[in-house]
């Protein structure tokens, strides 16, 4: 079996589908599962998949897939509130046995990159400024001087979300996003030291390469814009005479003035996320340059995984327009590659398309990562700071909070089985393995 099918029933739209292993598929809960099925009886929708590294999120569950035709909805909640959270992966031009002292890069690092929850920026910004950047992301960098003109190079988007308005943004994401450019932020986001491992199918990596990976987004600025948004459909419901199967899958028609504002506000957080990247990239630059002056900082690729975008795919037969909600999913077009990271103290990935049926099937999708298999309450609660240690190996971490154990590797599901999941399920292959040196956690 590629893929779990579950058929229409009742109230859903379309059938519902699962790439995923059976050791995978036992470990997934019920209220992630309820979640896709929910997802699939709004009114329009005409894809519903759910990937590997699927667990219960808010409305839509982390690793879904959620595409809607012209007179389907638009759903706050089915991007979530980290919009534009996403993965970057550097090249050094440096080998991992280059590296003299852990302990010094680490803590430079660390002094570098303002991490952890509400942690503001070194830099400052007059609102007219930052608002460029919403509206223009990476060009507006490029522009202004602040990065080279290859910052934009291998990044998708070019780094700049073309439907973004940031005239559609509340006064209070701008407060709190201006002062956030250049921050990693709390919980799963971090900065981490890779060498690579193995190399299968890839001219552009060698084993031994020494890279650096970035994961964050859109800070306490995108988590606004989604409080606005899904607060504002919740107020318009009666308006359009909707319904919803959950207040957290709240949703505008697609050619609403409010759905159309969100589009363009959320538009603005991704510029916001791919800035952020681009900043924290230039922060990296500088330590490196300091401790190793042959090295040299590139971008290998940018991505997102919580974002919806106008896209065309085949469904049924028929060639159509869909508004695709990606959370905790990666875009991975044929031909393309992806980046999968894993939890801190185990690998991460890149991956390349299968280019199959079952591509096609996903809307061209697969996962973001390894997903958790437990909540950060039940982690809390049940990993000890000896098994977590344990579970780190030899990977050397730091993190500006005070409790990681909702982080550790234990919470989450095995970043091997959700690999062999993408290619049991022919979505993806792996190209490259990378290990964990140093981790610095928000």
């Amino acid at each position: 079996m590629t893929f779990y099918k579950f058929p229409v029933e009742e109230n859903m739209n379309c059938p519902v589908y699962l790439f995923a292993s059976k050791e995978i598929y036992a470990e997934i809960e019920k209220t992630a599962l309820n979640q896709l099925l929910n997802a699939s009886t709004l009114p329009g929708v005409e894809v519903v998949v759910g990937m590997p590294d699927l667990h219960q999120g808010y409305g839509l569950p982390i690793g879904g897939v959620m595409a809607a035709a012209r007179n389907g909805p638009i759903s706050p909640g089915a991007v979530g509130f980290d919009i534009n959270c996403g993965v970057r992966l550097l090249k050094t031009g440096l080998k991992a046995s280059d590296l003299k002292d852990k302990n010094i890069i680490l803590r430079r690092l660390q002094q570098a990159i303002p991490a952890g929850v509400g942690e503001g920026s070194n830099l400052n910004f007059s609102e007219r400024e930052f608002k460029e950047i919403l509206a223009n992301g990476v060009s507006k960098l490029i522009e202004a001087g602040y990065v080279s003109r290859k910052a934009a190079a291998n990044c998708e988007d070019n780094g700049n979300f073309k439907e973004a308005d940031p005239d559609t943004v509340s006064s209070q994401a701008i407060s709190r996003g201006i002062e956030q450019l250049n921050t990693l932020g709390s919980g799963n986001h971090f900065v981490e030291l890779q060498e690579v491992a193995s190399v299968s199918d890839s001219d552009e990596l060698e084993e031994g390469d020494l890279m650096v990976m970035v994961h964050t987004g859109s800070r306490g600025f995108g988590h606004q814009v989604a409080t606005d948004y899904i607060d504002l459909a919740k107020k318009t419901r009666d308006k359009y005479g909707l319904s919803f199967p959950t207040n957290n899958l709240a949703f505008f028609p697609w050619d609403s003035k409010e759905g159309r504002n969100y589009l363009g506000a959320m538009g603005a957080a991704a510029n916001f996320a791919y800035a952020n990247r681009t900043f924290l990239t230039e922060s990296i630059k500088r330590v490196f340059t300091e401790l190793y002056p042959d090295s040299y900082i590139e971008l290998f690729y940018d991505h997102t995984h919580n974002i919806a975008r106008e896209e065309k795919h085949v469904v049924n037969g028929k060639e159509m327009d869909l508004l695709v909600h990606r959370k905790g999913a990666t875009r991975l077009a044929s031909g393309g590659k992806a980046l999968i990271p894993g939890s801190m103290g185990t690998g991460s990935y890149v991956v390349k398309s299968a280019d199959s049926e079952n591509t096609r099937l996903s809307l061209n999708s697969t996962a973001h990562g390894a997903g958790r298999k437990m909540s950060r309450t039940q982690a809390k609660k049940s990993i000890s700071r000896q098994d977590h240690m344990r579970s780190l190996g030899d990977v050397e971490v730091v993190s500006a909070g005070k409790n990681i154990l909702d982080e550790s590797p234990l919470a989450y599901k095995d970043i091997t089985e959700v690999i062999s999941s993408l290619q049991i399920s022919d979505l993806a292959y792996p190209v490259a393995q990378l290990k964990p040196l140093l981790c610095i956690k928000g």
